[in-house]
């Protein structure tokens, strides 16, 4: 199963949606920032296989966490969320979700971005 990295600076967001993907049987790593998320990936970087993250957070924003880890990791599935834009600013670049989103919905992109991974 793949291990997700969750990042969101919403403390509630962010233990709402690990509690979820460990009850799918998904490892969780979370972060509450991109700075945090980067030590974690670099600690970790052949058990991560997916990132979540919310795109508008202090020091670093989503985009710019995933084109970090990208550049390291090309292959990585990165979905971003956000309540703030419709992912049009994103230019396709990476998988999004608005805000609000079902856990349903949540699960639901993570286990296709997961078994396209494993299909790739």
């Amino acid at each position: 199963m793949t291990t997700v990295l969750v990042v969101d600076d919403e403390p509630l967001m962010r233990s709402m949606m690990t509690q979820v993907l460990q009850q799918e049987g998904f490892s969780v790593f979370a972060a509450e920032c991109g700075t945090q998320a980067l030590s974690l990936f670099r600690s970790h970087p052949d058990e991560i296989g997916l990132l979540i993250s919310d795109v508008v957070m202090p020091e670093m924003d989503g985009p710019s966490l995933a084109a970090k880890l990208k550049a390291e990791c090309p292959d990585l599935p990165v979905l971003l969320m956000s309540g703030y834009c419709d992912g049009e600013q994103l230019n396709n670049n990476f998988e999004f979700l608005a805000k609000p989103f079902s856990m349903s919905d949540l699960l639901a992109r993570v286990r296709n971005l997961a078994q396209r991974r494993a299909a790739a």
